[in-house]
């Protein structure tokens, strides 16, 4: 299969629709470095949108927990690019891999080996929705306690397309992928905010 923004949008949104252990096409699977140019750019083409919906809720950019760091840049940028994605992922998407199975091998021209058929197997859309809905509704605390609780699901729809993607990339590729994907997720916004905030 070719790589390109609409082959990868299709296999993701292939994904998204009936989540499995092997979402990658084996091209993908071969050349994640020219995958995931394509993968940032379906993810700030969503979030574009998204940021859209959540502001049509009237809450505030100072409702926010992360407005209140901003006078430490330093930690902000650590926490937000390189420990919570770290976290995050070990916690929400390393779960949600073979660990009650036997690993997919790669076997060249043959294509990959099928994986035993278990548990975890049969009930994967069931643990993947579980974990991808618990990373998105943590999210929610990031708000300040005066934000009204009905409001959630909105304002954590940009996390809960976040962990869709992060969780293709983790079974597609590996943890050490996700974490990689969430870390720059998360440092491009908020680059430009702090070196917005700088300038002013």
């Amino acid at each position: 299969m070719q790589i390109s923004l609409s082959t990868v949008w299709d296999s993701l949104l292939s994904f998204a629709k009936n989540p499995s252990l092997d979402p990658l096409p084996e091209t993908f699977w071969q050349q994640p470095q020219r995958v995931f140019p394509y993968l940032l750019a379906i993810d700030f083409l969503l979030m574009i949108p998204l940021m859209g919906i959540m502001s049509v809720t009237g809450v505030e950019d100072t409702d926010h927990e992360m407005m209140k760091m901003l006078d430490q840049p330093l930690f902000l940028f650590g926490a937000a690019v390189i420990a919570a994605p770290i976290l995050e992922e070990f916690i929400f998407r390393f779960p949600i891999g073979r660990l009650w199975n036997v690993p997919t091998k790669f076997f060249g021209e043959g294509g990959f080996e099928a994986p035993k058929v278990n548990w975890w197997t049969r009930n994967f859309k069931i643990i993947f929705w579980t974990f991808t809905i618990l990373f998105a509704a943590v999210h929610f605390a990031n708000f300040s306690s005066t934000v009204a609780i009905y409001l959630a699901p909105i304002l954590v729809l940009p996390q809960l397309v976040l962990g869709i993607m992060l969780g293709y990339i983790r079974v597609g590729w590996g943890t050490r992928y996700s974490m990689l994907f969430h870390g720059i997720h998360n440092a491009i916004p908020l680059s430009m905010l702090l070196l917005g905030g700088a300038m002013s």
